[in-house]
């Protein structure tokens, strides 16, 4: 493995944010071409510099981020260290949704169906429209798999329902 070297320190913000920024683009963009093991390094020196600049959000998301490739990898328990280190790591809402959404996902394919249900029904009310339907999709698959058709029906159709009115909003706008 390489070693992550951080130059910098936190009296170069602006340099510390670019190369951060730098970083965290190569890892998305690896991540999108299923290059997982450059995107997590990518990930891992953005975190370096994410953790420099002491940007609490940044570093969460970072860490969640590579909580996405390492459950991409079907490790997950250690998906899990890394979704609830970003959680201790910041409170942002968004980054609180989007992570306990994949632990829902998680505890649902270790078979804490119960459990995944509940997380992604409590932090249904705090969404708001624009990516309420991603919650709605991730319930209806959860309802499907387990053979309650009316459920996975209801919330997919919300789904739909609210992807289209995101579609509506964007054109009004």
């Amino acid at each position: 493995k390489a070693k992550i070297n951080c130059n910098l320190n936190k009296d170069d913000y602006e340099k510390v944010r670019f190369i951060y920024l730098i970083h965290t683009r190569l890892g998305e963009l690896y991540y999108e071409a299923n290059f997982c093991d450059i995107s997590l390094l990518n990930y891992k020196k953005a975190l370096c510099y994410s953790i420099i600049s002491r940007n609490d959000i940044s570093i969460a998301r970072t860490i969640k981020c590579i909580g996405h490739i390492v459950q991409l990898s079907n490790v997950a328990d250690s998906a899990l260290y890394y979704y609830y280190k970003s959680l201790e790591t910041s409170s942002d809402i968004g980054n609180k949704l989007d992570v306990e959404k994949c632990i829902a996902q998680i505890l649902f394919n270790k078979g804490e169906k119960d459990s995944a249900y509940m997380l992604l029904k409590k932090n249904l009310h705090l969404i708001n429209d624009n990516v309420k339907y991603s919650y709605h999709c991730t319930l209806g698959n959860m309802f499907y798999i387990d053979k309650e058709y009316d459920s996975a029906l209801y919330y997919l159709e919300k789904s739909l329902d609210d992807s289209i009115i995101t579609k509506k909003l964007a054109f009004t706008t």
